[in-house]
């Protein structure tokens, strides 16, 4: 809800975008030149003083400018929005570097870099979840006597590997039709309906095959057992992080890389971004670890046609471009989709 009056609006708003520009402190007459409020410095500063006091901005140093708060931040990003677009080159170097990617993983790994090179910051790409995805086919291969390995194709491409040590020796011909029950009977289904189905076939499977059918089912139902066990994120550009100086120490710099090596950590972020809308954007003490209290997370979400999706975002400082970083995290989202529908075979994509 607003709670500033118009001019107050747009004097926060300048301190933002100057901050954000020059890394500089903004002062009173600095806001009067660039703002064209018409209003004398004088006034400017009343204001500004009525907006540090509600906690929008702060005077970093004495007879320094201002500042914006996170709670200035968020009041920017909430009422002026998503201002701006990436270019109609940008979005079609974008949909170029992402197409023609030979399998989900590149895929992946691609728009995490493209999205870090466009905001500068680190990004985070989230596969399709399995738990959402459907079975599109399962490959058995013989590696011994007694080690099969199962190879799980899912309709968005993901592919997942399960190493399976069977207690009775199988036999090669075994093996295959072992594979041709559970394709027949499980291929299409949803991933989470897939292990019952499966191990229904083993029920009644002849005895020699049974307990590879078994494995089969319960290696499906061990991936998707732990809500972010089967969940991969791909990270770009993390060099960013210290390399633009938009952190005051080093510490926060070493504790943002830290961050980013919890896979779980960074998945339960983007999940907790994405439940306030999307795209959505927390700020700096919204973020649920005091780690990240000097960062912001933009993130967005992406599905196939098929149905399922991921989720995609960048972590950078509070002190970031939101309309221009809001923009490249849609667009490269879009792209992704696309592009996930060119890989899978999508004719709607």
């Amino acid at each position: 809800m607003r709670t500033l009056d118009d001019r107050k609006a747009e004097i926060l708003k300048a301190i933002v975008r100057g901050y954000v520009r020059d890394g500089e402190p903004v002062g009173s007459k600095r806001i009067v030149s660039e703002a064209d409020l018409g209003v004398s410095a004088a006034t400017v500063r009343s204001d500004m003083a009525s907006l540090e006091e509600a906690g929008y901005i702060t005077q970093p140093h004495t007879s320094a400018g201002r500042v914006p708060t996170d709670k200035g931040y968020r009041f920017f990003v909430d009422t002026f929005g998503v201002t701006t677009s990436l270019s109609e080159e940008q979005k079609t170097a974008v949909e170029r570097l992402l197409v023609g990617s030979s399998d989900l993983e590149e895929l992946l790994r691609r728009t995490s870099t493209v999205l870090s090179r466009l905001t500068r910051f680190a990004a985070l790409v989230v596969a399709p979840r399995l738990d959402r995805s459907r079975l599109r086919h399962i490959e058995l291969v013989r590696l011994g006597p007694h080690s099969v390995l199962a190879v799980l194709i899912a309709d968005t491409g993901r592919v997942e590997k399960r190493l399976l040590d069977l207690d009775a020796t199988v036999a090669d011909h075994d093996v295959q039709r072992a594979r041709h029950a559970v394709n027949e009977a499980a291929a299409g289904l949803m991933l989470a309906a897939a292990p019952d189905v499966i191990a229904g076939v083993a029920a009644g499977a002849p005895e020699e095959l049974r307990s590879l059918v078994e494995a089969v089912a319960g290696a499906i139902r061990s991936g998707l057992s732990q809500p972010d066990s089967g969940d991969e994120v791909f990270l770009g550009g993390t060099a960013n992080i210290a390399a633009a100086g938009y952190f005051d120490r080093l510490e926060q710099v070493k504790q943002v890389y830290e961050t980013l090596e919890e896979q779980v950590v960074v998945l339960r972020m983007l999940r907790d971004t994405l439940k306030s809308g999307d795209p959505a954007v927390r700020i700096g003490t919204e973020l649920p670890l005091v780690e990240l209290a000097a960062c912001s997370v933009v993130a967005a979400s992406y599905e196939a046609a098929t149905g399922s999706g991921g989720s995609l975002g960048v972590l950078g400082p509070t002190r970031m471009d939101y309309p221009r970083t809001v923009a490249a995290v849609q667009a490269v989202a879009s792209s992704l989709e696309r592009a996930l529908g060119e890989l899978v075979g999508d004719d709607s994509a």
